[in-house]
């Protein structure tokens, strides 16, 4: 049991890890209340609250009162040392986040089989079944502080995609990345084992109910002119999707990761803002995770943080079932 001013112990979570079981599979979305008042005012598309929380800093004028959105919200971690990614879900988890997303080290969709113990990792860390039930377990105890259930998530994506998804469905990950296309187009990976292996994690995955999110958004990552490559983001999509419902998944558990292609100085509003409403009506039915545009982030906090919260709010003015946040250490400055 975690106590709120006590930090995380490792080796408290270290002990035991062996015979540790996950308390559940498959993703879990928030319990959404229609209508509620908190401190006085009437909200409207909330979901239920934390029972432990860090509110927006204002708050302390108004009794601290912490209203939690409706969608859930992702935060990426990718600090390449397990541990310190578990000190970071929880303060994660304290500020909202119930999708917590661990980036793998460079180059592992390069390495053709699974791998052991707890490595260190450039840019993320290492997959390992030790470090995956870890986190698990963490997460677990995370959620009891804070009263809510927490996605984990991270990539089938790679040569060795069966083998991870089988790791990932033994160990209680409730998402993860899955796009054949991610493996041609940007790590050179034979296409037809791509795809065969992708059939086959996909498989996998959807028999335990995890959240799949496909690749697209890479393609506006690494186009030189973000609202050139709005055609081909709707190709990857409609790829991926046809193949994962071939393969047998339910749309409700096939999410496309869609991301504004454009940012100031462009005219980023009027060219994202059809294009999100076009792709949410020809894919009517799948679910939607909004990522913030990193394309166009470079070393300014404050410009960052202005694009994202012009996304947002084409995330709101569509839909959204998951919003990714992003921050500027995924741009230019690194």
């Amino acid at each position: 049991m975690l106590i709120p001013d006590k930090k995380i112990n490792i080796n408290e979570i270290l002990k035991d890890l062996k015979n540790y079981k996950p308390k559940r599979h498959g993703w879990t979305f928030r319990k959404k209340v229609e209508k509620q008042k908190i401190g006085g005012v009437e909200y409207f598309e909330i979901s239920e609250p934390l029972k432990n929380s860090i509110p927006l800093p204002a708050s302390r004028q108004m009794d601290y009162i912490d209203p939690q959105p409706d969608i859930t919200i992702t935060v990426e971690i990718a600090s390449g040392r397990f541990e310190d990614d578990i000190r970071r879900m929880r303060m994660a988890a304290w500020h909202g986040a119930d999708h917590i997303m661990v980036i793998r080290t460079l180059g592992q969709s390069h390495f053709d089989g699974l791998i052991e113990g707890t490595p260190e990792g450039v840019g993320g860390i290492p997959i390992t079944r030790k470090q995956i039930r870890a986190t698990r377990k963490a997460l677990d105890m995370i959620e009891e502080e804070v009263g809510r259930e927490i996605n984990f998530h991270s990539y089938v994506s790679g040569i060795a995609g069966p083998e991870i998804a089988v790791l990932f469905a033994e160990e209680g990950v409730n998402g993860a990345h899955q796009d054949p296309q991610y493996n041609i187009l940007y790590r050179n990976i034979n296409p037809v084992r791509s795809f065969v292996d992708a059939g086959v994690s996909k498989k996998i995955m959807s028999s335990f109910n995890m959240m799949q999110i496909d690749g697209a958004h890479n393609a506006n990552a690494t186009a030189k002119y973000g609202y050139k490559v709005m055609p081909e983001l709707l190709v990857q999509h409609a790829i991926n999707s046809l193949f994962s419902i071939k393969i047998g998944m339910k749309k409700e558990y096939i999410a496309l990761s869609t991301v504004p292609p454009n940012a100031a100085p462009f005219p980023s509003l009027r060219l994202d803002l059809p294009y999100a409403n076009l792709l949410r009506k020809v894919f009517k039915g799948f679910r939607f995770r909004a990522q913030m545009n990193t394309k166009y982030v470079e070393s300014d906090t404050r410009e960052a943080t202005v694009n994202h919260t012009l996304n947002a709010l084409i995330s709101k003015l569509t839909s959204a079932d998951i919003q990714s946040t992003i921050t500027p250490d995924e741009g230019r400055n690194v």
